[in-house]
């Protein structure tokens, strides 16, 4: 790990101070890591290249132009992108899906827009997280998976 001095006005500070406060970091390490971290991931979800994992998440009326079917149908469409969904029903008519996309960014993002554009589709949000592409779970260490 390397150490890195920085300086900042003081209005600055004192509003990351109230950041750190707000959000329970321990210490502005911390805070400054996570704010990098969110950065650099957004340039390079920015450039479109690499691997990536995104939730989009969306809500919507069920009765409404066959609505639940089309989403159902897109998801099975792409398969090899979408990896999970999960479905809750918030009222009678209101429905909120989370959706789980995985591959590369620029094929997400598209699945995603277009998925979140759809009639009909209220309060859609795209979360995309870079990943390093590895299939599988690396953590290091050997265990044995039952």
């Amino acid at each position: 790990m390397q150490r890195l001095t920085i300086s900042l006005d003081d209005d600055i500070a004192t509003a990351f101070d109230k950041l750190i406060e707000k959000q329970g970091y321990r210490n502005r390490s911390e805070a400054f890591r996570d704010l990098l971290r969110e950065r650099l991931a957004q340039e390079r979800i920015g450039e479109g290249e690499g691997e990536c994992v995104a939730v989009v998440s969306y809500a919507y009326d069920h009765h409404k132009r066959q609505l639940s079917s089309k989403m159902v149908e897109r998801q099975h469409d792409h398969t090899s992108t979408v990896i999970s969904t999960m479905h809750v029903h918030v009222t009678h008519d209101k429905c909120v899906e989370a959706v789980v996309m995985k591959g590369p960014v620029a094929r997400v993002l598209d699945l995603a827009r277009e998925t979140v554009a759809q009639t009909g589709i209220e309060h859609g949000q795209i979360n995309v997280i870079p990943s390093d592409g590895h299939d599988g779970h690396d953590h290091g260490h050997d265990h044995e998976h039952h």
